[in-house]
């Protein structure tokens, strides 16, 4: 009776183990990055650097099932498997040594591939092969489901995304780094267990079959079944190719979110969440049709996010973010649809998702490796776009055929040339040529120009759509990518670029404003500083740091007699703040990205630094690790300037940061931070940081003023006890700073960036 439950139960069994070891291998995937942001800073080449990391263990992984599920018999693939499992306790539970703080120069990846490689990799190795070697083992068994077991990979999947998804809203803000390293090693313990009983189970449900061989099992770990055909090498390319597409495109989708958002699990894991998505539906046996109109659908998902992320008709921010997302879901559902139809027999499971994950890998190095280097901008996400356009909308309609017919190589010569010529003529000369659109857009109530531009991009992405139907290989494609390339062209050439250039911490662009007024410094969509072009007022600090906005109060209120001597500040910029040091002062500016000391130090483009009249040096390095080696108690102040719309570096926020900065204020110094932020207010997380040390703060919300290039600002000035703020702690500008109940005190491994974020 027992055995017979055992019997019938073994899907559920080794679903079970499945489930568990992939929602392990995917929480530690957070749980490592989260701890190694401290040591890197917070921007999302870090999140790519760590996803590339982990595709190319899961491919050895992989590789390694592969051999051992195909060469090794049972009880060798037993004890070799079990033994690697065994031996990766030697490094739990997981921590991160302080000791690997990075160099300041060149690239931290070849910081954090050894730190991964050392901290998780043999964990992470030994669970990312558990899921080949448990489908091929539950394929030997005589269950009735053994015949397709790639269903498990469902399971498996589903696993990985209730763990992405229970990180960030349930893990995070309840468990300190260190409890969850030691639960996560509980874990690892409960899947070592579950995995050696599925191991055993196998061996004791093993159907009875005559090999090739005579019997012989040891020869060979073949299971019973039919003599499967070899695989193609067209199968496996295509197979690569379609692994490769949405792996790419997740990491570009990841970089647009933790670009123009922050840099934190929250949104890492809606796109890998999403991508795991598509696995778990397409290999759930769900009807053919869901394919179908997958396929039906992407063409519509190409051509509406086009329009709505280019179009500039004041789309709410987070709108595009839905179209990107539900795009690269279609893109998911299309690519990973067409692998689980042609997934070959059990005999090649574990080559199958050997080849799944060499794709994998593949897109994980294109994006964090080849494309900063060979791309001065974020252009992978829109080839990657491109390349699924071109392969996937028309495939099964008509295969893909040589262009021997001179009517074919017309088209495919003349449709990018019509469309260029379109694309241009509508965006940019009909636009010039002043057509009044008010009889249409009056009645209608909406502005002229918004009606101007909807009609223009509705009319090319409904063109590009149409090219679908023609049937023809690549056509849908090659009219996108004739549509993004001038589009894009022509919006670079009216942003007047003067300099770009990328680095592993993102896309620094130089460009002058439209009317010439301003030089601007752009990290991503973020302007990170500005300066005058009159040579009259060059030297005046705008936008962020304006004379009358609250950087420009503090520095007029400690002037003079009151001059502190010595400031640190945290993020260059332009060098914008060096305008307010004068002689007999010293400005040290901590900053971990060494193009922006290479831009912000060239007077052709901002000359902040050039012409400042104080003594000043860049320190290059993560400001929270650099700091630590200044003199105890030698700055006057303190500026955090590195919470500014994009990327949050939550490290520079906790108790422990906070004391570090105190410890390195003199007794009448203050701690002034810049949390202008579209997206969290971080103002209750220093209000609770000031209560726990026992400290003064205030804050100014500054409004905006155009005409004299002063942008709308949130300062927090903190300092050991009120009379440290001088005549500031009498302004009716410098409010005290309010606490929140629901937000708790941030250290270093805990914080809570959904209590604060601005829903």
């Amino acid at each position: 009776m027992l055995d017979s439950i055992l019997f019938a139960s073994l899907p559920a069994l080794f679903s079970l183990t499945l489930f568990m070891s992939a929602g392990l291998l995917f929480l530690v995937e957070l749980m490592i990055a989260k701890m190694i942001l401290p040591l890197f800073g917070g921007t999302p080449a870090v999140w790519n650097t760590c996803m590339m990391f982990f595709q190319a263990i899961l491919l050895a992984g992989y590789g390694y099932a592969h051999i051992s599920g195909t060469k090794a018999e049972l009880n060798r693939q037993i004890i070799i498997h079990l033994a690697i499992l065994l031996a990766a306790c030697i490094v739990l539970p997981i921590a991160i040594p302080r000791q690997w703080a990075p160099s300041a120069e060149g690239s931290p990846i070849g910081y954090i591939l050894p730190l991964l490689l050392i901290s998780v990799g043999l964990p992470f190795f030994g669970i990312s092969a558990t899921a080949p070697l448990l489908q091929k083992w539950f394929a030997r068994t005589g269950h009735p489901s053994a015949g397709d077991p790639y269903f498990l990979y469902s399971a498996s999947n589903l696993g990985s995304m209730l763990a992405l998804i229970g990180y960030p809203t349930l893990i995070e803000p309840n468990f300190r780094l260190v409890a969850q390293g030691r639960a996560w090693a509980i874990g690892y313990i409960v899947v070592l267990a579950l995995t050696a009983f599925c191991a055993g189970v196998t061996r004791k449900y093993l159907p009875v079959c005559v090999s090739e061989d005579k019997g012989n099992e040891k020869s060979e770990a073949r299971a019973c079944g039919a003599n499967d055909s070899r695989l193609t090498y067209k199968e496996r390319g295509w197979w690569v190719l379609l692994a490769f597409v949405p792996s790419s495109m997740m990491l570009g989708v990841t970089t647009f979110l933790s670009t123009d958002v922050a840099a934190i699990p929250l949104f890492w894991v809606i796109p890998l969440s999403l991508y795991l998505l598509s696995f778990i539906i397409v290999f759930a046996r769900v009807p053919a049709r869901v394919h179908r109109i997958m396929v039906l659908l992407l063409p519509i998902s190409i051509a509406a996010l086009v329009f709505a992320n280019f179009s500039d008709i004041g789309i709410p921010k987070w709108v595009i973010f839905i179209f990107h997302l539900v795009n690269f879901l279609f893109y998911c559902m299309v690519c990973h649809g067409e692998v689980a139809r042609t997934r070959p027999a059990t005999k090649h499971l574990t080559e199958f998702y050997l080849w799944i994950s060499i794709g994998g890998v593949l897109g994980g190095i294109f994006n964090s490796l080849i494309a900063p280097v060979i791309f001065n901008t974020v252009l992978e996400y829109p080839l990657i776009l491109v390349l699924g356009a071109m392969l996937l909308p028309v495939r099964n309609r008509n295969g893909l055929r040589p262009l021997t017919n001179w009517r074919n190589i017309l088209l495919y010569l003349g449709v990018p040339l019509v469309f260029v010529l379109l694309t241009y003529w509508s965006t940019a000369k009909w636009h010039a040529g002043s057509i009044n659109l008010s009889w249409l857009s009056d009645p209608m109530n909406v502005k002229p120009e918004t009606l101007y531009l909807t009609i223009a991009y509705g009319f090319l992405v409904l063109f590009c759509y149409g090219l679908v139907f023609l049937k023809k290989p690549f056509l849908f494609g090659i009219g996108i990518a004739s549509v993004l390339l001038t589009v894009v062209v022509s919006k670079d050439l009216k942003q007047n670029v003067v300099h770009r250039e990328r680095s592993f911490f993102g896309v620094l662009t130089v460009t002058k404003d439209v009317n010439s007024r301003f030089m601007n410094l752009s990290h991503g969509t973020t302007v990170h500083g500005m300066q005058w072009l009159n040579p009259i007022n060059r030297l005046e600090p705008v936008a962020y740091y304006h004379l009358k906005g609250p950087a420009g109060q503090v520095f007029s209120e400690f002037k003079g007699r009151k001059k502190k001597s010595r400031i640190a500040v945290t993020g260059l910029g332009t060098g914008s703040l060096a305008a307010y040091a004068g002689p007999g002062q010293e400005i040290d500016f901590y900053e971990i990205d060494q193009t922006v000391k290479k831009i912000s130090t060239n007077p052709a483009y901002f000359s902040f630094l050039s012409e400042c009249k104080a003594n000043w040096k860049v320190i290059l390095g993560d400001a929270r690790l650099t700091m630590e080696k200044a003199p105890p108690h030698s700055y006057g102040i303190i500026i955090l300037d590195a919470f500014s719309s994009d990327a949050i570096p939550v490290h520079l926020l906790t108790k422990e940061a906070v004391n570090l900065y105190f410890s390195k204020l003199r007794k009448d110094g203050v701690l002034l931070i810049h949390i202008s932020n579209k997206y969290v207010n971080l103002a209750p997380v220093l209000a609770k940081l000031a209560d726990e040390s026992g400290l003064a703060g205030r804050l100014c919300d500054d409004e905006e003023d155009d005409e004299i290039g002063k942008y709308g600002t949130t300062w927090v000035l903190l300092a050991r006890k009120e009379t440290d703020f001088g005549g500031l702690s009498r302004s009716n500008a410098w409010k005290k700073i309010e606490s929140r109940e629901t937000v708790n005190v941030w250290t270093d491994d805990f914080s809570n960036i959904l209590s604060v974020f601005k829903w």
